[in-house]
């Protein structure tokens, strides 16, 4: 969507196939855990960063109202994981 102005929504949630440069700060529990899904997967750190903000953002969907999500594990314990 676009403004009566031509410029992009600042709500606009249309995907798109650019790419978009973001700089972040990441704490060393984050590196920890962005290297070992890398080394896991054999995925570049871009991609390992595009698929988790992805299913972060899906796995919200099936959040609780208080912010937590089920997991069921194959052996049947459940598990809860409060998300952000």
């Amino acid at each position: 969507m676009t403004s009566s102005n031509g410029q992009p929504d600042s709500d606009d949630t249309a995907v798109t196939s650019g790419l978009t440069r973001i700089t972040f700060n990441a704490t060393g529990r984050t590196v920890v855990a962005l290297d070992a899904i890398t080394k896991a997967s054999g995925d570049n750190r871009t991609d390992v960063i595009n698929a988790t903000l992805r299913l972060a953002a899906t796995l919200l969907t099936f959040a609780h109202p208080n912010g937590t999500l089920h997991i069921l594990a194959p052996d049947g314990t459940t598990h809860v994981v409060h998300m952000p």
